[in-house]
């Protein structure tokens, strides 16, 4: 049962999300920043992946950006207080306090023991050596000199497509109002709508030149 404090966040959870992080075979994990690190866990593992690929095109778009704007996720100079919540099962998100968040994913688990066993550590050293250096620059490892994965990068826009089907007339309705009045989350992300209509038509002309 979800935490009663846990707010659903008016975007399902987009369906190639958790392969984009790293996240599998469980039902629920969270997204958060901390570390200087995007981070998911799910109670019992954790693990870095993509800002740019993944985490920063996730939680800037306009399809959520100004229903995360209230929490604080996590930055390079704080904690983090709060989380995104995944339901692999019925394709949710949620937000909430991080310790609310971290407690309820740790009841995934309750019969499994705290401690990493001999067998553990050998599957996790097994994993590390059977992951290709193409997966480590999909899961975003080597995102600090640069990731030029083909695949990660068809990833990304496939999530962001995916994301601007969420978008509403009502919703670009409320940015602008909150832009207006001063809102910064919503005036960025009403400059980043406007790149990417300006690339778009670039890129049109371009093609209609050809």
């Amino acid at each position: 049962m979800l935490g009663t404090h846990f707010i659903e966040l008016p975007v399902a959870m987009p369906p190639m999300l958790p392969e984009m992080v790293g996240a599998s075979n469980t039902q629920y994990f969270a997204l958060y920043y901390q570390g200087s690190k995007a981070t998911w866990s799910n109670g019992r593992a954790m693990a870095t992946f993509s800002y740019y690929a993944v985490y920063a095109p996730l939680i800037e778009h306009i399809a959520l950006a100004i229903y995360l704007e209230p929490y604080n996720l996590g930055s390079d100079d704080e904690l983090p207080e709060h989380a995104i919540l995944c339901d692999c099962v019925r394709n949710k998100m949620y937000v909430g306090a991080y310790k609310e968040i971290d407690y309820f994913l740790l009841q995934q688990h309750p019969h499994e023991p705290s401690q990493l066993t001999a067998q553990e550590f050998e599957e996790a050293v097994k994993a590390v050596e059977s992951m290709t250096l193409e997966q480590m620059q999909r899961l975003g490892m080597f995102e600090m000199f640069g990731n030029t994965n083909p695949q990660a990068r068809q990833q990304t826009v496939e999530l962001v497509h995916w994301l601007d089907q969420q978008v509403t007339e009502e919703l670009i309705q409320q940015y602008i109002e909150l832009a207006k009045r001063g809102n910064y989350t919503a005036m960025m992300a009403l400059e980043t709508l406007k790149r990417r209509m300006a690339e778009a038509r670039k890129q049109q002309q371009e093609l209609e030149k050809n």
